[in-house]
């Protein structure tokens, strides 16, 4: 296809409501290559970003967008060897970010486990990257240290920034616009490791089916949900649609609400997180949720069913190493 004028594109998403339409496959992976490329005008790129929030993107051009990402990353990110990678992109309000502890657990097991994430200074959350060095795992400053924390931890914490600069360079804009625009969705999507199987946690209604739509058309194995504030934790308050994608097909399965509700955290710092790990405090929420998404990610890694998993899941919070730090070198 032979490039077209940039604003071509940005016509063509912004003619109103009658004249609109979404771009081609082959127009939406030219046109985001060439913001990833930073090739174009900053205005342009700005409309682009912000009609695409406006109409919403299409599965085809989601699809073509990811393509587009994927093929700008890093070559040696392959040498992660991660079985499972899981996007850390909303951060947390109400509640501490207690599905690292799942992911703790899966590692002291032997699945190898690739986080990333991005943070937004202005937006007051508490993401994964705030607590994970007072958990015990530094945050990787290169790809090849964070090849060194897989062999040392089975788990390494990836920023955007080094993974794919170009689109962490995007999801920054939203303190120019006041908005979020497509990057957050990209990113969750992105699985920058090329793991087998990819955990993504959305917060939006029908978001979640949508990535399902869109994981169908990759060879990795997904699930994807409506987590706690966005991020891939299972909050058990209420029932939780897993949608799982194998060789392009998707199932839904239902994880009830368990009785009880929570409180808003008063202290949003890793001791309490600490304490619930070593037995100290008791917390029915981070319990709750520690064991729910850990068995929503066996689910997925094992081909098993919720019961299973759930037995599995509880069995391994509770006979997990309490006076070991979760991320502690094994």
């Amino acid at each position: 296809m032979r490039s077209l004028p940039f604003s071509e594109y940005i016509k063509a998403l912004g003619k109103g409501q009658k004249g609109a339409r979404h771009l081609t496959s082959e127009e939406a992976y030219d046109a985001m290559g060439r913001v990833l490329d930073n090739s174009i005008a900053p205005e342009q790129a700005g409309a682009f970003l912000m009609l695409l929030r406006m109409q919403e993107e299409s599965v085809e051009e989601l699809n073509a967008f990811i393509r587009a990402c994927r093929e700008r990353l890093p070559v040696n990110l392959s040498n992660l060897n991660a079985q499972l990678d899981i996007g850390c992109y909303a951060g947390k309000r109400r509640q501490l970010p207690w599905y690292l502890f799942s992911v703790a657990l899966l590692a002291a097991h032997g699945v190898k486990v690739c986080l990333h994430g991005a943070s937004e200074p202005g937006s007051k959350r508490f993401y994964a990257s705030h607590a994970l060095p007072e958990l015990g795992l530094p945050l990787a400053q290169s790809i090849e240290e964070a090849i060194r924390h897989q062999s040392v931890y089975n788990v390494s914490y990836l920023d955007l920034g080094i993974a794919l600069p170009e689109l962490d360079r995007l999801i920054k804009l939203r303190e120019l616009f006041g908005l979020r625009s497509c990057a957050n969705t990209l990113a969750r999507l992105l699985n920058p490791s090329r793991a087998a199987f990819a955990v993504q946690g959305v917060y939006h209604t029908h978001l979640d089916e949508r990535h399902a739509l869109v994981n169908e058309q990759f060879e990795q194995s997904s699930l994807v949900f409506r987590g706690d504030g966005g991020d891939p934790e299972v909050n058990t308050e209420r029932d939780t649609h897993l949608y799982f994608t194998q060789g392009g097909k998707t199932r839904d399965v239902i994880y009830p609400a368990s009785p009880g509700w929570s409180m808003k955290e008063r202290d949003v710092s890793t001791s309490t997180m600490l304490a619930v790990w070593r037995g100290e405090q008791t917390h029915h929420y981070a319990e709750q949720a520690v064991i729910a998404s850990l068995s929503a990610y066996l689910m997925l890694l094992e081909n098993i069913e919720l019961p299973e998993a759930a037995i599995k899941a509880a069995d391994m919070w509770a006979n997990r190493k309490t006076q070991q730090l979760p991320f502690e070198a094994r």
